[in-house]
């Protein structure tokens, strides 16, 4: 309600990778579409970065939407490929494109909102992250709340508090293993 995130009426496309925060995300705007009236449609984004395992998550989430009667779009690139013949950083490519599939469906009208599961936790690797890389000012706002179509409804929670609230439900989760590879940054900074 403070940031006027989704009103009544939208088609809510909800990215959901498969882990806890995105997870949560879904539950929690499930358990209040009718008190929002909007629908909810889940997007998985698979950047084919990590064989098996992401075969398994987009299989999860699939699953996830097919269980609570929700349409599913998914979505695959190399990304990796297309990384390397850019010769950029992987991580920075995979957000530009599932970024642009977010869009490519706003545009379409298939949904008019994009939810995603950006924590207080996030905010704070983010600008960490940036400091650490000397950013300016304006990078170290850090992770906007609301920007044009894209709402983060859990930018103020700790990833605890989420973690904490699927455990009560029993729902599990997939744990992307990229995340405690602290050969990365966001990794380096979560982990110490």
């Amino acid at each position: 309600d403070r940031y006027g995130m989704i009103q009544p009426g939208d088609r809510v496309g909800i990215g959901v990778s498969g882990g806890g925060d995105s997870v949560c995300l879904l539950l929690l705007l499930e358990e209040l579409r009718v008190t929002l009236g909007v629908t909810i449609v889940v997007l998985h984004f698979n950047h084919g970065l990590r064989g098996e395992a992401a075969e398994a998550d987009e299989r999860f989430v699939c699953e996830l939407a097919g269980e609570r009667g929700l349409a599913c779009l998914v979505h695959r690139e190399d990304i990796g490929a297309q990384a390397k013949g850019l010769g950029r950083n992987v991580e920075e490519v995979a957000r530009e494109h599932r970024y642009a599939f977010f869009r490519q469906l706003v545009a379409e009208g298939r949904v008019t909102r994009i939810a995603t599961g950006h924590t207080a936790d996030d905010q704070a690797e983010t600008v960490l992250a940036r400091l650490v890389r000397g950013s300016g000012l304006r990078g170290l706002a850090g992770i906007h709340p609301v920007l044009g179509p894209v709402v983060r409804p859990l930018i103020e929670i700790r990833r605890s508090e989420l973690r904490e609230y699927l455990r009560k439900r029993g729902r599990g989760w997939r744990e992307d293993e990229t995340n405690i590879d602290t050969s990365r940054l966001r990794a380096r900074i979560r982990q110490r």
